[in-house]
């Protein structure tokens, strides 16, 4: 066997190896890509979910701000009322 065949019989060997490791380990661009599009759109539904979830949050906020000013309402009111009952019991008295 000449150098020139061996080192042919070598690349012809190594090119075999490659293909093979490329076909089985290494991931083509088609499968980059695939995986990249998966991610992107994991990456989207999480961001979707979290918007939604600082809308919700967002509501129940200023739904409890509208609860806690009705009641400081009612508790105005009922002030008011007692106060003006302790003042008309006080007139009464004299």
């Amino acid at each position: 066997m000449t150098t020139t065949d061996a080192i042919t019989n070598e690349v012809t060997t190594a090119a075999a190896t490659a293909d093979l490791s490329r076909t089985t380990y290494a991931p083509d661009f088609r499968s980059i890509q695939m995986h990249l599009m998966n991610e992107a759109l994991a990456r989207a539904h999480c961001t979707e979910q979290l918007e939604q979830a600082m809308r919700e949050q967002r509501v129940r906020r200023i739904m409890a701000v509208r609860r806690m000013d009705r009641r400081a309402a009612r508790a105005a009111q009922r002030a008011r009322r007692l106060a003006s009952a302790a003042v008309v019991l006080r007139t009464r008295a004299y």
